[in-house]
């Protein structure tokens, strides 16, 4: 096999792999945010009723 292509296979491979993950972190930290986003809104909410 050819080793330089190998090589460059084995980037690309790991060039997707590590935007996937980062893909991934990106959409679990955007989940988080907008629950936390969400829990602020309800509470800011409830507590305005409340006075």
């Amino acid at each position: 096999m050819d080793k330089d292509g190998d090589g460059k296979q084995n980037t690309a491979d790991m060039t997707q792999f590590v935007q996937t993950l980062l893909q991934q972190m990106q959409n679990r930290f955007q989940t988080m945010s907008d629950s936390i986003v969400s829990k602020n809104i309800l509470f800011a909410y409830l507590f305005i009723k409340i006075l």
